[in-house]
């Protein structure tokens, strides 16, 4: 892979991580009552249509190339990438949960480690499912034959499913991954021009307006799929575009810090949202609460970024699960050069 496309596939994680931390941002002050009113309702659901599906279609973009290197190879180095972060990670913040209850939203409880097996800790849902999807590619392999009914069924399945449970999540999000690894090429190629950038934002906002909003998780059925499609086309179009710009630089470093910032901005979020609490910040009137959006989402985003690039200049990413091993590369010997 061209280091032109590793550059525009970590922009669009980069972006995508920005969405991520501050939909979690916005959920925790709406949790506490500091942010308040339908604007943070649509907020929420608008960013809930397409955030998490475009990281599962990243996710399958490089799964075809990953399997050349046969099926336990792949299998070894997903077990190290999302296997090994899932359960590290769950039960670093499922202990700060505990050991924090009564400070934050959630009441901590030892027992919920025991149940990761089955039961992942938020958001932490995402490598879960994420692991199940790249056992099942290994096993059937990149066939379209089986992938694309697997993805139906579980659009269907989605359907009759409420709320945000594991099973529900796997069954719907299938559809992104899928086609990531399916149409890996053709997305690589999707040009970069502002009008189709224009025409995907005017698509999403019309797919929206007609995404429907009963229920806990209307993001996660089948009615939500139009919007969620225009909004990971208008992403990536969007990082095509923002390549060789002045908003590149930060992007790259966002993006290829985004598994770190994903199992680390819980903390940084809440943490933000505390220390503004207990500063006695006014929470009201409604701008108060946009303030407290802006602080927790850039300290869920600047204090994972600060500690992975420590991490990197110390060797401690690979350990924690946080970038892959490098594979040895064999030593070729020298000829020897025999003298008559």
């Amino acid at each position: 892979m061209s280091s032109t496309r590793v550059e525009w596939l970590d922009l669009a994680r980069g972006m995508g991580i920005v969405l991520v931390v501050a939909g979690h941002a916005e959920r925790g002050l709406v949790s506490a009552n500091i942010a308040r009113g339908a604007a943070w309702h649509w907020l929420d659901l608008a960013l809930y249509t397409f955030h998490m599906p475009l990281f599962m279609l990243l996710a399958g973009l490089n799964v075809a190339g990953s399997l050349q290197r046969g099926r336990r190879a792949f299998l070894r180095g997903k077990l190290w990438t999302i296997a090994w972060p899932y359960v590290l990670w769950s039960l670093v913040q499922g202990t700060l949960l505990v050991l924090l209850s009564g400070m934050t939203n959630g009441k901590g409880d030892w027992s919920a480690l025991a149940r990761i097996g089955w039961q992942p800790i938020s958001p932490f849902w995402f490598l879960y499912a994420l692991m199940i999807y790249m056992v099942v590619v290994a096993i059937v392999g990149v066939r379209a034959r089986v992938l694309v009914p697997l993805a139906l069924a579980g659009l269907i399945a989605s359907h009759f499913l409420d709320g945000d449970s594991l099973v529900h999540q796997i069954c719907y999000q299938a559809a992104f991954f899928v086609t990531g690894v399916l149409g890996a090429n053709r997305i690589r190629a999707l040009p970069a021009h502002a009008t189709l950038l224009a025409l995907f934002a005017i698509a999403w906002c019309g797919a929206f307006a007609l995404t429907p909003t009963g229920g806990a998780t209307p993001y996660l059925k089948p009615a939500a799929l139009p919007a969620a499609a225009c909004g990971i086309a208008f992403m990536l179009v969007l990082a095509r575009l923002s390549a060789r710009s002045a908003v590149q630089p930060l992007f790259l470093r966002l993006g290829r810090a985004s598994m770190t910032i994903y199992v680390m901005h819980i903390l940084g979020t809440a943490g933000a949202r505390i220390v503004l609490t207990r500063l006695h910040i006014p929470q009201q009137p409604a701008g108060w609460s946009v303030v407290y959006w802006a602080v927790c989402t850039m300290a869920g985003l600047g204090g994972p970024l600060l500690v992975h690039e420590i991490l990197a200049r110390h060797g401690g990413l690979v350990p924690l699960g946080l970038a892959a091993r490098r594979r040895a590369v064999p030593r070729i010997a020298p000829p020897v050069i025999r003298m008559a």
